[in-house]
């Protein structure tokens, strides 16, 4: 890519980087009893504390005011003017915007001394941090420990954007989350620099000292087009206004099971649209639904395979279902997020607690011979608690062949910080 087609995309990113809307919440993806009040966005799926800092009382003017923020927020700011004759360029005017040691101290302090004050401690930590599961792997802290914890993640994920999207270091799955950029080449030092220099001017007078960070971060995301997170947002609506609608009318008591879970398998070509394994995944579960053993159908699996493909899994087998299968399009959810087995897991827990669904009565996770026994592992188990932070619900053996029952735990609604285009 050229310089100047670079430098192009940048200017095309403007609008959004400096824009951030954080209230007029719709249908947001939340756990029973809580209702976000923000929008699902780029910024909000990833950094949830900060867009829950900016709507708690009392807190964004408490923050705005500590002198010791302040004076980080003028370091921060001294760094990046340093930037103008840094090098190795781009690492250096990427590292520019880390998150250092300190940094995150100092942030933790003020967070803890706000935190002490009459009144604040429940303003956020507990209506927003605990009730909204988004920190669900540290509720067994105590508030300022939750909270400091909470600050940690975030400041782990904006450095993640920076090292990954910023200086082109791998990330948890390379094969498919990478830099679209070569590095190397000059012309990505020049678009990095305008991105920084695009994000400075978008600073404002009411700014908070996470602010500037949020957008640079969330910018490189929107360069590198790794803006899956906010596709088909809001969940509950599109896609799946019908299907939810039919939730609320369900008698649960004629069905075994509430809902079919299938989870994609991405090929390997450009030219097709599913794996092979999806296909069999679709046709056993349009014969269990045809046998009646659940009312509904929720497919799950994001732009996956092969790296950028145009194709979605979850649209995909939507699609084949009510062409090839017959099965009604109200009777078929979309997960269109998940990027591997552990999110599928997770993220179909989300939208079982989400829609409506009664979680007293366990769902199936219909699957192929070859990989049944990886769903019913210890190994996918494992492999979910480390990458995800938790465990999203509970894999148990089904009298169905090659299926699996599953018991969604509200654990599921914590945010990966490390995971951006499927937080």
């Amino acid at each position: 890519m050229q310089s100047a087609s670079m430098i192009g995309v940048v200017a095309g990113v403007l609008a959004m980087s400096s824009a951030i809307a954080w209230s007029d919440p719709v249908m947001a993806m939340d756990p029973p009893g809580y209702a976000a009040p923000f929008v699902d966005s780029l910024e909000t799926l990833n950094f949830p504390l900060l867009a829950m800092i900016w709507q708690a009382p009392g807190w964004a003017p408490a923050l705005r005011a500590d002198p010791d923020l302040r004076a980080l927020a003028a370091v921060r700011m001294q760094r990046l003017a340093a930037t103008s004759a840094c090098t190795p360029r781009p690492q250096c005017l990427a590292e520019a915007w880390t998150w250092t040691p300190d940094d995150i101290a100092a942030v933790t302090a003020a967070l803890r001394t706000v935190a002490a004050r009459p009144g604040m401690a429940d303003a956020l930590v507990r209506t927003h941090l605990r009730a909204s599961g988004r920190f669900a792997r540290h509720a067994a802290l105590a508030d300022a420990e939750l909270l400091a914890a909470a600050w940690a993640d975030t400041a782990a994920g904006l450095n993640h954007l920076v090292a990954v999207y910023g200086s082109g270091k791998p990330s948890r799955y390379p094969a498919i989350d990478d830099i679209i950029f070569d590095v190397k080449r000059p012309e990505f030092a020049a678009v990095l620099d305008a991105h920084a220099r695009v994000t400075e001017a978008a600073t404002r007078p009411d700014d908070l000292v996470f602010d500037p960070s949020l957008r640079f971060g969330t910018g490189l995301l929107r360069l590198n087009e790794r803006t899956d997170a906010a596709a088909f947002r809001p969940l509950l609506a599109g896609e799946n206004m019908a299907a939810v609608a039919q939730v609320l009318r369900t008698r649960w008591s004629d069905y075994r099971y509430t809902a079919l879970l299938v989870f994609g398998h991405g090929p390997e070509d450009a030219q097709s649209r599913t794996g092979v394994l999806g296909h069999i995944r679709m046709a056993r579960s349009a014969d269990l639904f045809a046998r009646r053993l659940a009312p509904f159908i929720i497919v799950s699996g994001g732009n996956v395979h092969p790296n950028r493909t145009p194709f979605n899994e979850a649209i995909e087998m939507k699609r084949l279902l009510t062409a090839q299968y017959g099965i009604p399009a109200d009777r078929i959810l979309i997960e269109p997020h998940a990027r591997h087995t552990t999110t599928n897991l997770r993220n179909s827990a989300r939208l079982l607690f989400a829609a409506g669904f009664p979680i007293n009565q366990p769902s199936l996770i219909v699957t192929d011979p070859a990989t049944a026994p990886y769903i019913g592992s210890m190994l996918l188990q494992e492999r979910t608690r480390a990458e995800t932070g938790v465990l999203p619900g509970v894999v148990a053996p089904a009298s169905t062949p090659f299926a699996f029952e599953f018991r969604p735990d509200r654990a599921a609604f914590h945010v990966d910080p490390l995971n951006p285009l499927d937080p």
